[in-house]
């Protein structure tokens, strides 16, 4: 084994210990230098790990590890890119995981991703998508909410942003994916079953109006060009020990 390297600054017995800076010198003709912090290769085991870790607090919050991108006087700030290295031969390539700290006493920590606020423009935009590939299905994406073994469970909830020019919110599209080689998706919504009490129930309806109507819910099947058209089916529930579900149409009563 090589020797290692260690850089640390002293311990204090009573106030702060000495702080340890790493940076690179300005430039005024140039740009400042780069700083890279690098694992050697190996032919034997995992790789080496980089690990930052902030320090400890006995009496109040832990330190903070923060990773900020370098501004720009004339131009955009620089971006930051987490990604892990692409694999070689048939290996599986690695995971990005962020997640808060468990707690055994009180709330775990938050996890908060959003684009910051613009003066002169519009906010950034937040993408989630998958990366294609050419073998199995497609890979998913997931969003789940917390289990509660003491109350309810989380919420997961997904709400468009509001304008306070026009007052008129953004679209939310609920969409499967277009397949030009065979059906499209399908696209379910459903409560979890329940195997003591009910099931959730299922609402579907448009926000109240205090200066004009009520939004309008259509119901309708796409056409096509072979075959008899989609059909579309309202079923009651059925009960195994009692009468079953109605079905109730009723038009809106109005005031005047």
């Amino acid at each position: 084994v090589s020797g290692s390297i260690t850089l640390s600054s002293g311990k204090a017995f009573k106030g702060n210990s000495g702080a340890m800076n790493i940076y690179s010198g300005a430039a005024t003709g140039g740009r400042g230098g780069a700083i890279s912090i690098k694992v050697g290769s190996g032919n034997s085991g995992s790789g080496g790990s980089i690990t930052l870790s902030a320090g400890i607090g006995s009496e109040v919050t832990g330190g903070a590890v923060s990773i900020v991108s370098g501004s720009g006087s004339s131009r955009s700030s620089g971006s930051i890119v987490l990604s892990t290295s692409k694999s070689v031969a048939s290996a599986v390539t690695g995971s990005i995981v962020l997640i808060s700290g468990s707690s055994s006493l009180g709330n775990s920590g938050s996890i908060s991703i959003g684009s910051g606020g613009a003066t002169s423009g519009r906010g950034g935009s937040i993408s989630i998508s998958v990366g294609s590939g050419n073998s199995g299905i497609g890979g998913e994406v997931s969003i789940s909410a917390g289990l509660s073994s003491s109350a309810t469970g989380g919420f997961v909830r997904i709400m468009s942003g509001t304008s306070s020019v026009t007052g008129v919110s953004g679209n939310i599209i609920l969409s499967s994916g277009f397949n030009s080689r065979g059906p499209g998706g399908a696209l379910i919504l459903s409560t979890g079953a329940a195997s003591s009490g009910n099931s959730g129930a299922l609402n579907i309806g448009s926000g109240p109006a205090t200066s004009g109507r009520g939004g309008s819910i259509l119901v309708t099947v796409g056409s096509g060009n072979s075959g008899s058209g989609g059909a579309l089916s309202l079923a009651a529930g059925r009960s195994l020990s009692a009468t079953g579900g109605k079905m109730t149409l009723s038009s809106g009563t109005g005031l005047s």
